[in-house]
C-alpha cells in the first residue's frame, strides 16, 4: 500500500485541516489535532498570560483544497483571522 493510499484511507475517517494563509501556511493537520493545539494555546494564554498562539486565530471555512500528495485527498481550508479567538 502506498503512502497516498494510506492517507486516503485515513481521510475517510478523519478530517484534514489545511492552513491556507497566515504564519503557519502551508500547514496540514488533522482537524482534531489542530483544535487541541488551539485549545492548549488559548488555555496557556488565559491561565498564564503567555502570548496567544498564532494557531488560535485560524478558523475553518466551507472551502476544500487538494492535498499536495494528490490522489484525490482533500482538506478543509482554514484561514488566518487575527484578532478573532475561538
Amino acid at each position: 500500500m502506498s503512502r497516498a493510499q494510506s492517507l486516503a484511507e485515513l481521510v475517510a475517517r478523519r478530517e484534514l485541516a489545511a492552513l491556507v494563509d497566515g504564519p503557519w501556511r502551508p500547514g496540514w493537520y488533522w482537524r482534531d489535532d489542530l483544535e487541541a493545539q488551539q485549545d492548549a494555546g488559548c488555555y496557556m494564554h488565559e491561565r498564564y498570560g503567555q502570548p496567544l498562539s498564532e494557531k488560535c486565530y485560524y478558523r475553518p471555512t466551507e472551502r476544500w483544497v487538494d492535498h499536495p500528495g494528490g490522489d484525490g485527498v482533500r482538506g478543509r481550508a482554514w484561514t488566518y483571522q487575527p484578532g478573532v479567538e475561538g
